[in-house]
């Protein structure tokens, strides 16, 4: 493995007629670190593969796919809006990506375009290291709704959850996702609005909390999906998604309270791993996620 100093800056100019080309397609991506994480993989394992966020429109979504096929890139990513639409565009889905009902991660092989999940496992990998232990016979509380929530509310079941409580603005999304994991799971869930969790202390009678939604993210780092705080203690667990900042209000207030805080920089540093070794066949050294979290860390507030 080569040395990784300055691996971001040098990956980009290092371009020649043999780099192979990966990338990411959403909208927005400006925002996104995975060019940084996965070009530093590349330096640091020596391939000659480039990584290029893509910005694309929802309407040219199918066009973009048969671009990147027709262009032979090794592999892309996929990110908000189009997990889930990203699907009727490709050859062949893993079972956890249809389970889940969203693809963040695409190969090309040999022309056939293939789609997983890497969010869920990244996710669990990352709590396992932080805490020692995974969701089995857990209560586990899920903030939010959407494409996030589903992957990881499914991943938190599929893992033996004993209970799960998905926590929402809109009560109505909350029963759809509720019902569709217990249906495929056998797990037992509820759904609540977010009003009525708060009033009827839904979270606390939870040992982990996840929030899956955007509150709290920068620039809008004043921004909390919990108000009161005040049931909150040493046994509860609360894991946000969020990685910028590093530590959202949410954590800083949990953590007043004698919570363990986890942020989702572990989530995102795993689920680009799994990808990379999705896309080259290579298995990663661990010394990667060390530069990785060195590397991302400095770039969080």
């Amino acid at each position: 493995m080569k040395n990784c100093e300055g691996s971001y800056m040098k990956a980009n100019c290092m371009v020649t007629g043999r780099t192979r080309i990966a990338g990411l397609l959403g909208n927005p991506v400006e925002h996104s670190v995975s060019p940084q994480l996965h070009n530093t993989i590349s330096m640091c394992m020596g391939h000659d593969i480039i990584y290029v966020p893509f910005k694309v429109e929802k309407d040219d979504l199918e066009y973009a796919v048969k671009g990147l096929r027709a262009i032979n890139v090794i592999g892309f990513n996929v990110t908000i809006p189009y997990k889930s639409d990203i699907i009727k565009y490709l050859d062949e889905v893993s079972d956890e990506a249809l389970l889940i009902g969203a693809v963040n991660t695409v190969k090309n092989e040999n022309g056939r375009l293939i789609g997983y999940n890497t969010d869920a496992e990244g996710f669990r990998r990352s709590f396992a290291e932080e805490t020692g232990y995974g969701f089995a016979n857990k209560k586990v509380a899920v903030i939010g709704a959407g494409g996030a929530a589903r992957a990881i509310a499914m991943k938190v079941a599929l893992d033996g959850a004993g209970h799960i409580d998905i926590v929402n603005r809109t009560v109505s999304k909350a029963l759809e996702l509720s019902e569709f994991i217990s249906e495929k799971t056998g797990v037992s869930l509820r759904a609540f609005s977010m009003s009525e969790a708060e009033e009827k202390n839904i979270l606390c009678q939870n040992e982990i909390i996840i929030n899956t939604t955007s509150l709290g993210m920068y620039p809008d780092m004043d921004r909390c999906p919990v108000n009161d705080f005040s049931c909150f203690g040493k046994d509860h667990i609360f894991y946000d998604l969020i990685y910028n900042p590093l530590k959202t209000k949410l954590l800083k207030e949990a953590e007043k309270q004698g919570c363990k805080v986890i942020n989702g920089l572990g989530m995102l540093i795993y689920q680009g791993i799994y990808a990379y070794e999705i896309w080259t066949g290579s298995k990663l050294p661990e010394s990667i996620k060390d530069e990785l979290f060195r590397q991302l860390s400095a770039n969080c507030s």
